[in-house]
C-alpha cells in the first residue's frame, strides 16, 4: 500500500485559528442576555427584563454585522444583511413594547 492512504492531517478542518468553542461565544453572550431577561421578566420587573432581551438581541444583529463568518457561530442562519435585519426590527419591538406597557 501506499504511505500516501495512511498520512493524517496535520491542519485542523475548521482552519480557524483559535479553539473550536471560540467561535461560539458571541452566540453564548447572546443566549445568556436572553436568559438573563427572562429571568428578570419571571420575576416581575417587565421593564428591565425586556430591556436586557431588546439589548441582548440588538448585540446579536451587532455582532452578526461586523463579525466574519468563522466567528459568528449559530447566530449565522441565513444571509448577513436578512439575519441584522430580522435582529434589529426584533429588538426593536421588545424595546417598544416594553415602553408601551403600563407600570
Amino acid at each position: 500500500m501506499s504511505t500516501q492512504l495512511h498520512r493524517r492531517r496535520r491542519t485542523p478542518r475548521g482552519g480557524g485559528v483559535g479553539p473550536n468553542w471560540l467561535g461560539q461565544l458571541p452566540y453564548l453572550i447572546v443566549l445568556s442576555g436572553v436568559a438573563g431577561g427572562l429571568v428578570l421578566c419571571a420575576l416581575h420587573y417587565f421593564r428591565k427584563g425586556s430591556g436586557l432581551l431588546a439589548a441582548a438581541v440588538l448585540l446579536g444583529a451587532l455582532a452578526r454585522l461586523v463579525l466574519p463568518p468563522s466567528q459568528v457561530g449559530m447566530l449565522e442562519t441565513r444571509k448577513r444583511w436578512l439575519d441584522v435585519t430580522i435582529m434589529a426590527g426584533f429588538a426593536v419591538a421588545i424595546a417598544g413594547t416594553a415602553l408601551v406597557v403600563p407600570r
